[in-house]
């Protein structure tokens, strides 16, 4: 992925905003034999680490334990729109808009069920704050099972690469024309497409 600095001139603040609203994210792990691995995970932000669950026996495991560096992806895609949008005959004109934050991570995995259960708890609390479960607890026969199976995985994030792909490379006024045309389109993501082109213009109105 290239990084034009239009597009990865993003806020700290803006970034982290964007990363807490998102429920799960793709870990990229090494192994041994150098093939890359991928999972697609629920996780938790808090500005200076991400935090996930794995099965103990899951492959990405034994990759961090002999390759703690890895990548954590996170990303949110938000429209195609055709290329008579933005110029009547060039059909490279059609695109994609997306946000999408790559963070350089070192993991480390914990398999002590006290550890284990402190990151359900913090995990639960984002994905169900509504409650609706007992209560955890390490010796409990609901749950010792199931903390005896996971690892608890924090990514100590040492480097951030963002990209908000959001028409930062055409003038306000062709953003505005995609604007109205998406939401004139109305398919499921459109407003939210429309509203983040909308965020690129409040940002840098000239």
């Amino acid at each position: 992925m290239i990084f034009h600095d239009y597009y990865a001139d993003i806020p700290r603040e803006d970034v982290d905003r964007f990363v807490e609203s998102q429920e799960m994210g793709r870990l990229v792990t090494v192994g041994e034999d150098s093939t890359p691995h991928l999972g697609l995970y629920n996780f938790v932000y808090d500005g200076a680490a991400l935090e996930l669950h794995l099965v103990r026996a899951d492959e990405q495991v034994a990759d961090l334990r002999a390759q703690p560096r890895c990548l954590f992806e996170v990303d949110e895609v938000l429209a195609v729109i055709p290329s008579h949008w933005v110029h009547p005959e060039y059909a490279g004109s059609a695109t994609a808009y997306h946000r999408t934050v790559i963070f350089q991570c070192e993991g480390r995995v914990a398999e002590d069920p006290g550890e284990v259960l402190a990151q359900q708890v913090r995990l639960l609390a984002k994905h169900q704050p509504e409650g609706g479960y007992r209560p955890l607890g390490v010796e409990d026969p609901l749950y010792r099972g199931a903390l005896g199976q996971l690892a608890a995985v924090r990514l100590q994030v040492t480097a951030v690469r963002p990209k908000f792909k959001l028409a930062q490379n055409r003038p306000v006024e062709t953003r505005r024309k995609i604007i109205a045309l998406l939401r004139q389109r109305g398919r499921p993501a459109d407003a939210r497409a429309a509203d983040a082109l909308q965020w690129t213009i409040d940002r840098h109105p000239s």
